[in-house]
């Protein structure tokens, strides 16, 4: 077997000569917008769109169009009927994988992620049996575990930011669950070079768009920090495929050497479960903690139920937090041919967005307390599943989303075991833009009470 293992300039380089292209420039009927400038338009929609999006929406309604670079015009999506749409609609037709396609000198050519039809249909068929209920559920021990030992370090009775405890905690599942790495020091390392490449700062990915920035300062440093990631990657891909005990082994990155897959697939494999299972994860349990700690009636019927193993309050409230604290805004899709839309034809090449925040508190849709934060909603009949969009959509919902879950599920029963916490302040944190995730502003910052054991 031979392979070409690809460096961060390599995958800058493809991504130059096949990324997302110039997009639609004309308005010609396209719904409605802005008439701001175009660099205004930039700098609200990727620094604060949490905010800037719902101001539009109460403006224009539920569809409008943004011009951003180097996209060109896009289309947000706020109506549930037209978002289901495109989630049901022909894949061959909204292209998930070129709406993602900034994200590939990151994940790469072989990630779900930047695919489209027909090859990202077999490609997400080869990751998901790690994924299968069954194999989840021989890992949650390893999660608790983890969860033990991030708790051991936290302070008593001393505010502090809980999101990067989460962060290195998620991180910390990461490499013990999905890639195996159980030497304690070789986790910490593979841990260090990952953590650089995941907290790439958002003005940082201006050198997807323009390559060349690649070989300047600072630039040039996130260059060198995916290369020593990559290195470190493709060591334990080795390691691990010449293991005679690879079979036996309950880590993702063993079943995803199954079938004896080139490295360079592996590598894109491992790294978008990195990117989407990650940073994502870390922010939604951040936000989980933040959302319960200032709800006391929510925090007491949560310990409450402790001693169930699957207690359906703890999932309505993670579901709950997940709704009304979205970590991703919006997802993309870009038309390959003139479709239909909010009464609109809009042209092949355009990028549409629909958007999870605007679905998320629709009063149309949860009612007049649509903003609130009320975990019971899910106990009452028929709550609007389909609604409920945090893992995207159709063929696209993130295959990691029962994980994901699964994980929360871990963390927010083995915390609230051991410590007892309270709000730094209890004016709620608002909501700001990290990359292209909504944290909370002052990093859900805690204090431990005191430990229960």
């Amino acid at each position: 077997m031979s392979a070409t293992i690809s460096t961060t300039s390599d995958r800058l380089h493809t991504w130059r000569l096949t990324g997302i292209g110039p997009g639609v420039r004309s308005r010609d009927g396209l719904p409605p917008g802005p008439r701001t400038p175009m660099p205004w338009q930039m700098l609200r929609f990727w620094g604060n769109r949490q905010s800037y999006l719902p101001q539009l929406h109460r403006r224009f309604g539920d569809t409008f169009t943004l011009r951003l670079e180097p996209i060109g015009n896009v289309v947000i999506l706020g109506d549930f009927a037209d978002i289901r749409t495109v989630f049901r609609g022909d894949p061959a037709t909204f292209h998930a994988g070129e709406g993602n396609s900034l994200l590939r000198p990151i994940v790469g050519a072989h990630s779900v992620l930047t695919l489209d039809v027909p090859e990202h249909k077999i490609e997400r068929r080869r990751m998901m049996p790690p994924f299968h209920g069954e194999r989840i559920a021989q890992v949650t021990d390893l999660m608790a575990q983890a969860t033990e030992r991030e708790i051991a370090n936290w302070p008593t009775g001393r505010p502090f930011k809980l999101i990067e405890r989460t962060q290195e905690l998620t991180l910390d599942i990461i490499v013990r669950v999905v890639l195996g790495v159980d030497k304690p020091a070789d986790a910490a390392e593979l841990g260090k070079a990952l953590r650089a490449v995941l907290g790439v700062p958002m003005p940082a990915l201006m050198m997807w768009v323009w390559p060349s920035l690649g070989r300047r300062w600072p630039w040039r440093r996130v260059v060198a920090d995916l290369d020593r990631a990559d290195a470190l990657l493709y060591a334990e891909i080795a390691h691990r495929r010449a293991d005679p005990n690879r079979s036996q082994r309950r880590d993702v990155l063993s079943m995803l050497l199954d079938g004896d897959p080139e490295p360079e697939v592996v590598r894109d494999e491992l790294v978008t479960l990195l990117v989407a299972g990650h940073e994502t994860t870390s922010v939604a349990l951040a936000w989980t903690f933040e959302r319960i700690l200032r709800h006391p009636r929510v925090y007491q019927r949560l310990r409450d139920g402790l001693d169930e193993p699957n207690d359906p309050y703890r999932t309505a409230v993670i579901k709950e937090a997940l709704r009304i604290r979205p970590v991703i805004y919006n997802v993309a899709r870009r038309l390959t041919e003139p479709v239909e839309l909010a009464g609109h034809t809009l042209p092949a090449g355009l990028l549409v967005l629909p958007s999870i925040g605007a679905i998320h508190t629709d009063p149309r849709i949860w009612g007049p307390d649509a903003t609130e934060f009320r975990p019971e909603r899910w106990l009452e009949p028929d709550p609007p599943q389909q609604a409920w969009i945090p893992f995207g959509g159709g063929n696209r919902r993130c295959l990691g989303a029962t994980f994901a879950l699964t994980e929360m599920d871990t963390v927010l029963r083995t915390v609230l075991a051991r410590v007892e916490l309270e709000p730094d302040q209890k004016r709620a944190e608002r909501a700001t833009m990290h990359g292209i995730t909504v944290v909370p502003a002052r990093g859900a910052r805690v204090n431990v009470i005191r430990r229960l054991g």
